[in-house]
């Protein structure tokens, strides 16, 4: 076999394999995001970007100023379409969650008018099951070279690789700082390019349904190359691998796990991994049972120290931390060490670190999206690139990148790192060796787990959180709603229903029956504006919201009351807000009045209640506020009465009133917009509106009927 010609076994792993003509590595955002631009600039015919986030506003190249013109992604892309005709741009990002609306551009630039352009093709993909994502990220020019990794153009992504504290470059485009960010990309070109833009074309169809033609390729052209990006390697052999769910004409796809398991059984003597998640069951297993072989591998994992958000630190850290536990206890050769990267003078913050990085000895590196998580092996959309070590050049290359990579980490050089490895022979006693915490300004710290027991009593499993593939309806049902609360959802359904059929019933006879010669529909519009438009009208409204729910109002007509008068934003705020607040002050009042006192109140319900409670504190609350089992009030008293942390229900909390929040006072706005403007556009969406709230009801009702009937038979 000669060299570069893949094996019957690397073929089967991988969407597609074929030689690059160029390979280069981007290790951290100053660099991949100047090569990023660089490219843009010099596409003539396509460039696609595939994104799991985007902001309009990026810097790419810092500091931006006179001396860097253009250099906001904006700037950037018009530039490119300006001095070059014939070329299309097509961006690509994820249509998201609400759960990222606070961290994200609410309005790009891409869609004002002035920032428009006829060649600049803007979309985002829904195209995947609930709760999954598009997260797949790269760049590809003019199907010629490609970007692939784990950078996204967005804010909080760009840093140099020394990640100074207080680097007055590392700032978002509201002039806010951010802490060091590090993370990897390859760059190719040729036939994997390619591929991928291949793979970019079959995504904007599934996304958008049109069709864009692949560029015609001139082999005498000149390939598009960053200016500034050194060679790693030429004529080396990529794996392609993608990670699709099942969904509608969407075949599944899981080729990233299975390169990944095929590196980590293929490595001798060392496996390098740098991840922002360590959650997957199956990349997990497949490293215990390299440690727990009489012969293996050394592991090294470099992870951050902690996740940014508080929403991930008491979910995604939880399933970690179970996960590295049961490493630690397989690890009875002492074969394994896990690190944080850290640097002098950062703390309290630290390094966010976003890598998608495995390498196995010189003969597999694989990076791209995918994390070492559930989702990116299922559920997500995912790319990522394998570089194989099929000759000496490829395999020279795979040792310079994790080279790099400890030299940036230990503050030191790539020289030292090669040398100190042939002495020693092992990655664990390099390591050993160049970690100098009390010398250098860089180092990696030994990761400690410490886990609040209550905590990881709550935090369901994987499952829930990390869920490897889409989850049918019935089976959310019996993660988050235990059989004794199940009934009466049903009636409860049945009376939103209700609520919301008689609300459509007033407003079409208030708009269209002489009932408004008597009532002016218009008059009242006026007085609710008045309100809205008083300084003093949404400081009232909140306390007036808190005090009612306090007390016992039902909150889901206050809720709709809000958005009606303050519109869809305003009276959102106003009613999140005021919801958390009564809920808290409501918890305090349980806690003063005490169980005895609250069993006297709510009798066997305070005891129901509380031993759910008890079992899965943030869970449980989550669910009782995302479905309303029992009433607002009564939850918060007998909460504070129980045994529950204030911390669990105030997450449990905000986590649940979030959506239902949401969704009933975009629904108020709506109706109100029909009796202001009565048209069919609008009467439909209400309609619409309205029955997806029905339905939705009525379905959780049949399938909770459904279940009930299969428990008790």
């Amino acid at each position: 076999m000669t060299e570069h010609e893949p094996t019957e076994r690397q073929t089967d792993l991988f969407w597609r394999l074929d030689t690059a003509e160029q390979v280069g590595v981007l290790i951290d955002g100053e660099d991949y995001y100047r090569a990023f631009a660089d490219l843009l600039l010099q596409a003539r015919h396509q460039a696609w970007v595939l994104c799991w986030d985007v902001d309009s506003r990026m810097a790419l190249i810092r500091p931006c100023d006179d001396a860097h013109v253009p250099c906001r992604l904006i700037d950037v892309l018009h530039d490119a379409l300006n001095r070059n005709p014939d070329l299309h741009i097509y961006l690509l990002a994820w249509d998201y969650s609400m759960i990222y609306a606070l961290e994200r551009e609410w309005r790009p630039l891409f869609s004002l008018p002035q920032c428009a352009h006829p060649r600049l093709h803007v979309a985002f993909d829904n195209h995947h099951p609930l709760a999954a994502s598009q997260h797949q990220k790269t760049l590809v020019i003019d199907d010629r070279t490609a970007l692939v990794g784990g950078f996204d153009p967005s804010k909080w992504r760009w840093d140099s690789t020394a990640h100074a504290p207080g680097d007055p470059r590392r700032h978002d485009p509201s002039g806010d700082a951010y802490p060091p960010f590090h993370d990897v990309a390859l760059a190719v070109s040729g036939a994997p390019a390619a591929h991928v833009a291949t793979l970019a074309r079959n995504r904007w169809a599934l996304a958008t349904g049109g069709k864009v033609a692949p560029v015609s390729i001139d082999p005498n052209a000149p390939t598009p190359w960053p200016t500034n990006l050194s060679l790693l390697v030429t004529q080396a052999l990529i794996g392609i691998a993608r990670t699709l769910p099942a969904h509608e004409e969407q075949e599944e796809a899981r080729e990233v796990e299975a390169a990944l398991l095929a590196l980590i059984a293929s490595a001798r003597r060392f496996i390098y991994i740098e991840n922002q998640y360590f959650t997957s069951h199956v990349i997990g297993q497949a490293l215990i049972d390299r440690l727990t072989a009489a012969k293996g591998p050394e592991i090294v994992l470099v992870l951050p120290r902690a996740k940014d958000g508080w929403l991930e630190r008491v979910t995604m850290d939880v399933l970690r931390a179970r996960l590295i536990r049961r490493l630690q206890a397989a690890d009875r050769h002492d074969r394994l060490r896990i690190y944080y990267p850290e640097i002098r003078g950062l703390a309290p913050q630290m390094l966010s670190l976003h890598s998608k990085l495995l390498i196995a000895d010189d003969r597999h590196l694989n990076v791209g999206s995918a994390n070492i998580s559930n989702r990116s092996m299922g559920l997500d959309s995912e790319l990522n690139l394998s570089l194989l070590g099929t000759d000496p050049a490829s395999q020279a290359a795979i040792d310079t990148v994790r080279r790099r990579l400890l030299a940036e980490h230990l503050s030191t050089s790539i020289e030292v790192v090669a040398q100190t490895e042939q002495r020693t022979g092992s990655l664990i006693q390099t390591i050993d060796a160049l970690n100098r915490p009390q010398v250098g300004d860089r180092w990696l710290e030994p990761l400690v787990i410490t886990l609040d027991e209550s905590l990881e009593r709550q935090v369901p499993d994987a499952a829930v959180i990390d869920p490897e593939r889409p989850l049918p309806p019935d089976e959310l049902i019996d993660l988050f709603i235990e059989s004794e609360y199940r009934r009466p959802l049903g009636k409860r359904a049945l009376g939103m229903a209700v609520l919301i059929a008689g609300m459509l019933a007033l407003a079409l006879i208030w708009r269209f029956t002489p009932l408004q010669q008597f009532l002016d529909p218009r008059a009242l519009l006026a007085h609710l504006h008045t309100l809205r438009a008083e300084s003093w009208g949404p400081l009232a409204a909140f306390g007036l919201f808190v005090v009612a729910s306090v007390a016992g109002m039902p909150i889901t007509p206050l809720v709709i009351a809000t958005g009606l008068i303050f519109g869809a934003w305003t009276g959102f705020g106003i009613a999140f807000i005021g919801a958390v607040l009564a809920a808290v002050l409501g918890f305090v009042i349980g806690q003063l009045l005490g169980a005895g006192t609250m069993r006297r109140l709510a009798g066997s319900k305070l005891d129901r209640i509380s031993r759910r409670l008890a079992r899965k504190g943030i869970l449980t609350v989550f669910s009782l506020r995302l479905l309303p089992i029992a009433p607002f009030a009564l939850i918060n008293l007998v909460a504070g009465a129980s045994r529950l942390k204030f911390r669990d229900f105030l997450i449990g909390s905000l986590a649940g009133l979030f959506p239902g929040t949401f969704a009933l006072t975009f629904f108020s706005h709506q109706l109100l917009e029909t009796i202001r403007h009565p048209s069919l556009a609008t009467t439909g969406l209400l309609l619409l509106m309205a029955g997806v709230f029905v339905a939705i009801g009525w379905g959780l009702s049949y399938l909770l009927a459904q279940r009930n009937q299969a428990s008790g038979s």
